[in-house]
């Protein structure tokens, strides 16, 4: 018995000497340590990347900000988008105008 808790414990110490050596962590209990997360690549740049900065969420209000003010500034994506629902509309494509949608017009055939 005492040999075998010797080869144990010897056992134990030349674990903890090629941790040490390899630079991996020494663990004898199995405990959860969370290292497997402290492994990982870091993503924090990427999300950093994905999300708009202070600034470019500014710009965004800039237009909008300017018709109040009454300062004239053209945004030539917005000016497309409306020429197209312009044309929509002349075409009979447009929105309804409110109350006067499908649902409307089923509750009046009811009456």
């Amino acid at each position: 018995m005492a040999g075998a808790a010797s080869q144990a414990a010897r056992a134990l110490k030349v674990a903890e000497l090629s941790a040490k050596i390899f630079g991996n962590t020494f663990n004898p209990t199995g405990a959860r340590t969370g290292n497997y997360i402290l492994r990982q690549n870091f993503r924090g740049e990427h999300i950093v990347r994905y999300y708009p900065s202070e600034r470019d969420l500014a710009l965004g209000k800039v237009p909008r900000l300017s018709r109040l003010m009454g300062v004239k500034m053209y945004d030539p994506e917005e000016m497309d988008r409306l020429n197209v629902v312009e044309k929509r509309r002349e075409r009979g494509k447009g929105a309804p105008k409110k109350g006067q949608g499908k649902r409307a017009e089923l509750g009046k055939k009811k009456r």
